[in-house]
């Protein structure tokens, strides 16, 4: 891991100017949902897998994935967003913009109601629609008897995920088998158990992340919009506009019909500035932050060293085709950052310079990271193709050809 640790004193030495080349705004403003961050909607629109160098063809997979689309996290966060505009209706402390969105948020409750954290059927599609590629773009992998072994953490949508993966690839090969398991031992290294709030062992990361909110938000502007006494309604101020934030940013992933009135609540600048602190904040919890431990990025090592073990006993015995694990968010963010993939190991001081090379919205919904293996009857070296969904993705060491990797590189470099 030595090698992981110089990249990030390299990307530090970058400087605020390699990151200004990318204009995130842009981006996030072109493509407004973006800016739900990790609430945003799996890409279905990736390109044709880059073919092998001559004579190497694919057999293994090895693959984590995140759950599909949900309704939103948080115990009774579509209960607490519906008494705070119950009680401003009731007291006649809505304003006529406030009055509409109340009314467009009572009729879209009965359906989101008690539903927090639990998979849609929109999120379910995902990961079929994600088994289906692997099957068209791979079929070499499933000429056969092809064999999966997938794992998954306790989650209930996590699992629902996992099966309508296994189930997709069962319909369209007959000769597929799988076994599926779920519970704590798997969950030891998808989901390791670490501190929520890395940023708590730190009280300079907390003072730096309210100062970095308070600078880039302007809560009375947006409250005053709905509300004309937001002190006596709200107790919590940041805490609602979040909600808020949150049950819009999901509402993509529902599967009923939505008032269209509940997507003009923000402005799309306001999206993007309440994106950019959600963004940062993700960051310092899951990535390489200098402000905090990265003790949830550090976590994910024994998932690494899933990755390289499992594909060494499954290369050697042949018993396996498809090695998957089914997770979280809060497993991709720093396993992608542990690995450095597409340059999310960096580090950055400055909080206005991390949505440069750092965004969540990379960690969509289903989001999932695969090895896609390659062998030659001609050569001995085994080549890897990583994707990060769908898409290549880069690794911090020489590729062997574009797009590939050699498997030996792979162990090499993050054995360090």
């Amino acid at each position: 891991m030595k090698k992981i640790a110089i990249l990030f004193c390299a990307f530090l030495a970058l400087g605020s100017a390699a990151y200004a080349q990318h204009d995130t705004r842009a981006e996030v403003l072109a493509d407004i949902e973006r800016a739900g961050g990790v609430h945003y909607l799996y890409p279905m629109n990736q390109p044709a897998p880059a073919q092998a160098p001559k004579g190497y063809t694919p057999f293994y997979v090895s693959h984590v994935g995140r759950h599909g689309s949900r309704f939103a996290l948080g115990h009774t966060v579509y209960e607490d967003i519906l008494a705070v505009w119950t009680k401003g209706h009731e007291n006649g402390w809505l304003t006529p913009e406030g009055e509409e969105l109340c009314e467009a948020y009572v009729q879209l409750y009965p359906s989101i109601a008690r539903r927090e954290g639990i998979l849609t059927l929109k999120g379910q599609g995902q990961h079929r629609y994600i088994a289906g590629q692997i099957y068209k773009n791979y079929p070499e992998v499933f000429k056969g008897k092809t064999h999966a072994s997938a794992v998954s953490t306790e989650s209930h949508r996590v699992i629902v995920s996992m099966f309508s993966f296994l189930t997709e690839l069962d319909n369209l090969d007959r000769d597929f088998t799988f076994d599926a398991n779920y519970g704590q031992p798997f969950q030891s290294y998808l989901l390791p158990d670490v501190i929520d709030s890395d940023a708590e062992r730190h009280g300079d990361a907390e003072v730096k992340f309210n100062k970095f909110r308070d600078e880039v938000l302007d809560l009375d502007a947006m409250l005053g919009r709905w509300f004309t006494q937001p002190d006596s309604l709200i107790r919590n101020k940041y805490k609602f506009v979040f909600d808020l934030h949150t049950m819009v940013s999901t509402l993509d992933n529902l599967d009923t019909p939505v008032p269209m009135k509940l997507y003009e609540l923000f402005t799309p600048e306001e999206r993007y500035q309440l994106w950019r602190v959600n963004n940062y904040r993700d960051y310092q919890l899951c990535a390489g932050s200098p402000d905090t431990q990265n003790l949830r990025m550090k976590s994910l090592r024994g998932l690494l060293d899933d990755f390289i073990d499992k594909a060494d006993e499954d290369l050697a015995s042949g018993a396996v085709q498809l090695r998957l694990r089914f997770a979280h968010d809060s497993t991709l963010m720093p396993l992608l950052s542990l690995m450095n993939v597409n340059g999310m190991g960096a580090v950055i001081e400055n909080p206005y310079e991390v949505e440069q090379v750092w965004q969540s919205y990379n960690i969509p919904m289903a989001c999932n990271f695969q090895l896609i293996f390659f062998k030659s009857k001609k050569n001995p070296d085994i080549l890897i193709q990583p994707l990060l969904n769908g898409f290549p993705a880069k690794l911090p060491f020489p590729e062997a050809a574009p797009g590939f990797y050699r498997w030996q590189d792979f162990k090499a470099f993050y054995r360090q």
